[in-house]
């Protein structure tokens, strides 16, 4: 389903955000057919505003 829904959006102009990523092979299958962004466990866990900040200063992000 991740296909035709990264397609369509595509043909729509839309750049396209994957949520929910947990593991490495997901995110390598939505990267594979399009996806230009992902969010989830696997990059990083919830974060308050603040910690936003130290976050994106790492330089140990997937």
């Amino acid at each position: 389903m991740a296909p035709h829904i990264i397609a369509m959006a595509e043909a729509l102009g839309f750049e396209v955000v994957a949520e929910g990523i947990e593991h490495e092979e997901q995110a390598r299958f939505l990267r594979e057919r399009g996806a230009q962004f992902g969010q989830g466990w696997l990059f990083s866990r919830a974060l308050p505003a603040d910690g936003l900040q130290a976050y994106l200063s790492s330089p140990a992000r997937p």
